[in-house]
């Protein structure tokens, strides 16, 4: 056998390797509340990168295809539209899905074996439930997917979404049923460490000291406020976050109705600017005090917002947990109907 001969069968063994590490993916499903020539976008969520267009023909998707080299997790988004709508995976195959542009999740997915284990979590989403039983069943199908397929993309992407719903203890052990691979992912090392952090400002643990200043440009910080003899509940909040000022009303309202009572309410926002934030609190009319320029991320691990933790009289960390305004009205009912 010559060199040439050699070399020919070499660069064939590369490309047939090249050729085995892609797949063909294909598109196809339903639109609701689309114009009859709307053009979808998909959107690879880890990579940050359009995957391709979706054009939509009277409510049906035009099918679409294409090649990748790894699976991706994906979400749609159509022009003029604020944020994603949830989320599918493009692997090996046809995937089906039902998209309605009024909803922030899939309606439905299939088709393909990780989009059918996928539909269990829309499905959890998808349904009306209270927030205990929301928690309880999400965490039970994101475990199942985690430790059934240790070494798909999907599985980090879903500790991710779903890092308010566990413990950090939870979380931790999820990310170490990873593939080591995923394991050692940038996006794992970040999440690892923040869960390290919230280990450190779990529930019973003494508060954490975080410096700030107040409105006026003086130093503050949370000591002056907890560990003084008060409940006190620490909302984290941004001018840009759209949930936490639309939750605003309602924590003044628990403010206006307990702080006679005992209860203390400080607000700790989250990488945003005095002015921004200071614009905020005059519309909303927020009467409790405020701790901005901190760096609340990297002492008590919070990752999202809003984002609110109720510390003890004495400076113990009470609840960090509170998934909702149920449960916070819930907790508070509690504390103070047992000191009246």
């Amino acid at each position: 056998m010559n060199k040439k001969t050699i070399i020919t069968i070499l660069l064939a063994l590369v490309a047939m390797a090249a050729q085995a590490q892609t797949f063909t993916w294909r598109i196809e499903g339903t639109v609701a509340n689309a114009a009859p020539t709307d053009t979808l976008t998909v959107i690879d969520a880890e990579r940050q990168r359009m995957i391709t267009t979706l054009q939509v023909k009277d409510g049906n998707i035009v099918p679409a295809s294409g090649t990748l080299d790894e699976p991706a997790v994906c979400c749609i988004t159509k022009q003029g539209r604020r944020g994603w709508i949830r989320m599918f995976v493009l692997e090996s195959g046809t995937v089906n899905i039902t998209v309605d542009l009024d909803l922030v999740y899939l309606i439905r997915i299939g088709g393909t074996p990780m989009n059918d284990e996928l539909m269990s979590v829309l499905a959890v989403q998808n349904t009306d439930m209270d927030m205990d039983t929301y928690v309880k069943k999400m965490c039970e199908v994101v475990s199942r997917i985690v430790s059934n397929h240790p070494d798909h993309p999907l599985s980090p992407f879903l500790i991710g979404q779903s890092k308010a719903l566990f413990t950090s203890t939870e979380s931790i052990g999820l990310i170490k049923k990873l593939s080591p691979d995923l394991q050692a992912s940038p996006k794992m090392d970040r999440l690892k460490e923040s869960h390290l952090l919230v280990q450190e400002t779990e529930e019973g643990k003494m508060f954490k000291e975080l410096t700030g200043v107040s409105p006026d440009g003086k130093p503050t910080a949370i000591s002056d406020f907890v560990g003084r003899g008060n409940y006190v509940l620490a909302d984290f909040w941004a001018s840009w976050c759209g949930p936490c000022t639309a939750d605003m009303p309602h924590v003044i309202t628990l403010y206006e109705k307990y702080k006679d009572k005992g209860l203390k309410v400080i607000g700790i926002t989250v990488s945003d600017t005095p002015e921004k934030s200071d614009s905020v609190v005059q519309k909303l009319g927020i009467p409790f005090p405020q701790i901005y320029e901190s760096k609340p991320m990297s002492i008590y691990g919070v990752t999202g917002i809003p984002h609110k933790i109720l510390f003890a009289p004495d400076g113990t960390i009470l609840s960090r947990r509170i998934a909702s305004s149920k449960e916070l009205d819930r907790k508070l009912e509690e504390i103070f109907n047992d000191n009246k």
